[in-house]
């Protein structure tokens, strides 16, 4: 099963506060269970990164670190966004606009498409929208 971590779904698991911090962090573990392959990409990173700054009690460098292990381990696979991507996601970007969904949204939804993901790991209710599986229907 190939799992697309998106940006809620990594708040949530490393920000012990968050509401849904037990439910994301039960899930990963099922996700983990079932050897399932993560996958995120560098925009989701970027989201990621820039909501961090705003926990006084998250340890970014820490944080940052655990993701580089984690990638350099193979235990997650980050995804570019090329021109084609890019190109495609302007494209969903404007398709759903009445949902009022982010860019990088739009380019989780090409991703998704792309590499035959099975779930995005969300907490997002825009993937809904778009008509993807995640993993709290």
């Amino acid at each position: 099963m190939k799992v697309f971590i998106d940006t809620s779904a990594f708040v949530a698991l490393f920000v012990e506060k968050e509401k849904f911090h037990q439910e994301v962090a039960k899930k990963y573990q099922e996700y983990r269970q079932e050897r399932a392959t993560f996958l995120t990409s560098a925009y989701v990173l970027d989201e990621l990164y820039t909501r961090l700054t705003f926990y006084r009690e998250v340890d970014l460098s820490e944080l940052v670190q655990k993701l580089k292990d984690s990638i350099a381990l193979d235990e997650i696979a980050v995804l570019q966004i090329n021109e084609t991507v890019f190109d495609k996601s302007l494209e969903i970007f404007l398709k759903f606009s009445e949902h009022k969904i982010s860019f990088t949204d739009a380019t989780t939804y090409c991703l998704y498409r792309d590499f035959a993901i099975d779930e995005v790991f969300t907490l997002d209710s825009d993937f809904k929208k778009m008509r993807l599986k995640t993993s709290f229907n």
